[in-house]
């Protein structure tokens, strides 16, 4: 009976990938399904296929908790090279079934994972192509709360694809937990930095597009070559609780250029406001409102989220060059930042005083000494210096530094 319950199931099962998106969240739980033995999350089950069968069926129901769940199905004990097709099966509340996750081999050790929503129930399927002596096996089944978006990835075949250069967090479920990842890049990118934000006890191994493997700390960086996808995973050095983990992978040669700004500093908005008692008063103010887009290396293809950006502005002097303002931003999902970069009074390369012609609704005279070739730029954290060199030339970004104003009244004959 079990059999023909199942059939159209394991036909499903055939044309389903290894794992699938995050179910929607079940209202209603659906009637145990006939010929299932009950399991429970947590206790080790000793189990069996018994002779001659083809397949064993098992239930269980995931805890009713809100956050995002992920549901580990272990299994261990399997005669090597015995194929077996292990399967995680979501029953919706209208009892229909979705094969969320499969491992079709000959291991002794399995792990099947799939993202639960709460109260679901699920089927535990463990079949084989034909009937044979009897194979026992054990098999848990465990709840992680709080999973990242990027889950399951826990095994190799299932690492998560990442593409280009970004910036991703993550988090362990437990002290056993591997978060793998394959990162693909541009095909003209030749190299990229990958930097791991972490507790301590946190580790990456690394295989990059050349092959070869290193070990990366919690705070660290390595340079690897991006001619082939690279592989991450992430895992706990020693015991850990459930640490949450950030991936930066940035492009070396990516640039940061000033896509819009205005600088109320312009001498034409230094005449004394019409409406000014203070002979002399200045509308010059000290900002500037700015707009950054970082782009990777091939200046075209904007970054992503989360890359640290500075804004410097400099007055620039036959003698040297001074900072007058700068602001740190991070990126937004188009590669792009704004903020108001506060300038400070001239430290250099001062030019004037010149005389300012007088209006006639303000008869005084008044002298301005400036700095026409003040300048401010954009760079991404991280990147090669030279890197940065080529969008100053090309774009200098140019800005008149107001340093003094004096007002001297114009007499007129009595």
């Amino acid at each position: 009976m079990r059999q023909l319950i199942l059939v159209g199931v394991i036909g499903l099962l055939a044309a389903t990938p290894s794992f699938a998106q995050p179910p929607t969240p079940v209202t209603t739980l659906p009637d145990p399904v006939a010929g299932c033995d009950p399991m429970e999350i947590g206790p080790v089950y000793d189990a069996s296929l018994d002779a001659g069968a083809t397949l064993a069926c098992f239930q269980l129901v995931t805890p009713d908790v809100a956050s995002l769940t992920k549901l580990d199905l272990n299994l261990a004990g399997f005669r090597q090279g015995d194929m077996h097709d292990v399967s995680l099966v979501r029953v919706d509340a209208d009892g229909s079934t979705h094969a969320m996750a499969s491992d079709a081999s000959g291991d002794t050790y399995r792990i099947v994972q799939a993202l639960t929503g709460p109260s679901t129930r699920w089927l535990v399927l463990i079949g084989r192509t034909g009937a044979g002596a009897a194979s026992s096996f054990q098999m848990q089944a465990t709840v992680a709360e709080g999973s990242d978006r990027y889950e399951p990835n826990d095994a190799i075949a299932r690492s998560t694809p990442i593409h280009g250069n970004r910036v991703f967090d993550g988090n362990l479920d437990n002290d056993a937990d591997v978060d793998n990842y394959l990162v693909s890049f541009r095909p003209d990118q030749k190299e990229a930095v990958i930097k791991l934000d972490a507790p301590e006890g946190v580790i990456a191994e690394v295989i990059d597009g050349s092959n070869r493997a290193g070990l990366l700390h919690a705070g660290k960086e390595m340079r690897v070559d991006t001619s082939h996808p690279v592989f991450l995973a992430v895992k706990g050095e020693s015991t850990t609780t459930a640490p949450k983990y950030t991936v930066r992978v940035r492009d070396p040669k990516a640039i940061a250029v000033l896509s819009r700004y205005f600088s109320k500093e312009n001498i034409s908005h230094l005449a004394p406001g019409e409406n000014s008692d203070t002979p002399g008063a200045a509308n010059v103010a000290r900002e500037m409102e700015i707009e950054v887009t970082a782009y990777e290396g091939d200046h075209a293809t904007p970054l992503g989220a989360g890359h640290p950006v500075r804004v410097t502005a400099r007055d620039i002097g036959a003698d040297g060059h001074w900072v007058v303002g700068s602001v740190d931003l991070i990126t937004d999902e188009n590669g792009k930042a704004r903020a108001t970069l506060p300038i400070s009074d001239c430290k250099g390369g001062e030019m004037g005083p010149i005389r300012v012609i007088p209006r006639v609704e303000h008869p005084s005279v008044w002298y301005i000494t400036y700095n026409p070739s003040s300048v401010v730029h954009a760079f991404v954290h991280g990147s090669d210096p030279e890197a940065q060199v080529q969008p100053l030339i090309e774009r200098p970004q140019k800005f008149q530094h107001i340093c003094k104003e004096t007002v001297e009244p114009i007499r007129r004959p009595s």
